[in-house]
């Protein structure tokens, strides 16, 4: 069936572009598709019982007990404890309960797919910018790619088992889950992907909502040869919801020259280590909807960039081609869309990272 989440059109030159509605994070589950699991999560929408702050959280919440030392430990690497615990074979309590904490989570992703597979009445209803053919399309999916930080390692394969035992105390037919190495990279190798020259050296980032990606790739004769990792960077200015219009514009400026500073070292770093100038083609995974350069305005902390102009990609190549001296031309490209591009040609898949929210994106999509 065609997708609904892409909106095909002439001013998008025959390219998709994926629509807001495709988030789960809103999503109520206004009635458990099964109780007994975790019924304290009904009535709440997916981002108020998952995500990586609400690990992060528990973890904080159970620290003592799981035997993890926070003092001088950013909160952002606790899910990261938290999986290295669960493989601790020298703290075995410690161990247990980190299993114990990771499958409520899986019970919890479990409960968001099997409402997504049934859409039961009362959830369509709690969902009223989905029409029936959304859920349709759902329903009829088979492959759930999980990528991102939360979905690597131990943790991932804990997820797939209890999403697995959700479905079969349900008695349905599971989605079939599918876990990939590296899959915290998973935006960064999708954008390398969409690099047109063939040889070179190209900076690559992923701007997320919690953090920055900073890498570099190395192409020969059409081939990725190698991928240098940069030290991450904090994203910093994500404030939604902003008191005024004036502080909107003030946020936006501090971000946007945040971003390009970000920029520039990078593409400093990148031809530093490789001894080569790096290419004027940059690519951008970024945590927002975005069709050719052009951010959503109303939803995530990237939004307010909009009140910098319409196209916040041609603004961004015009401020590093002037700090770089050299003409540079950047591509955006939404998040989830480029973790899906890794799985080009994939029929009726979906890709969902897990990370500081949930992202979707689909191998279908053109771009």
């Amino acid at each position: 069936m065609d997708n609904p989440f892409l909106n095909r059109s002439k001013e998008t030159g025959g390219c998709d572009r994926i629509t807001a509605v495709c988030s789960v994070n809103k999503m109520k589950l206004a009635k458990l598709p099964v109780y007994g699991i975790d019924d304290e999560i009904e009535g709440l929408t997916v981002k108020e019982f998952f995500s990586a702050k609400i690990v992060s959280e528990t973890v904080k919440r159970y620290a003592g007990c799981l035997h993890i030392e926070l003092e001088g430990v950013d909160e952002k690497r606790l899910p990261r404890a938290l999986s290295e615990k669960a493989m601790d074979e020298t703290d075995k309590s410690g161990s247990e309960l980190a299993v114990k904490i990771i499958s409520r989570f899986g019970d919890r992703l479990g409960l968001m797919l099997l409402a997504l597979r049934l859409g039961e009445s009362e959830n369509r209803a709690a969902r009223p910018d989905w029409s029936d053919e959304h859920w349709a399309y759902w329903a009829q999916l088979k492959d759930i790619i999980l990528v991102g930080g939360l979905a690597s390692g131990v943790i991932g394969k804990i997820l797939r088992e209890r999403v697995n035992a959700v479905f079969e105390m349900k008695g349905e037919q599971p989605y079939n889950i599918v876990l990939c190495e590296n899959s915290s990279e998973a935006a960064v190798m999708g954008c390398a992907s969409c690099i047109t020259e063939s040889d070179g050296v190209f900076v690559v980032m992923d701007f997320g909502q919690t953090g920055i990606k900073r890498s570099c790739v190395v192409k020969q004769c059409g081939e990725i040869t190698e991928v240098k990792t940069f030290e991450p960077l904090p994203s910093k200015y994500m404030d939604w919801v902003m008191p005024s219009e004036e502080e909107r514009v003030r946020q936006a400026s501090e971000l946007h020259k945040y971003l390009s500073m970000a920029l520039e070292n990078a593409y400093i770093e990148a031809k530093q280590q490789t001894h080569c100038e790096p290419s004027g083609e940059i690519m951008i995974s970024i945590a927002s909807y975005t069709s050719g350069g052009v951010l959503n305005s109303t939803r995530g902390g990237y939004a307010k960039l909009c009140a910098l102009g319409p196209n916040y990609a041609e603004i961004l190549s015009e401020d590093l081609s002037g700090r770089l001296r050299r003409h540079v031309t950047i591509k955006l490209i939404h998040d989830g869309t480029a973790v899906a591009l890794n799985f080009k040609g994939r029929e009726n898949t979906v890709c969902l990272s897990v990370g500081s929210y949930f992202g979707v994106g689909f191998p279908e999509t053109k771009i």
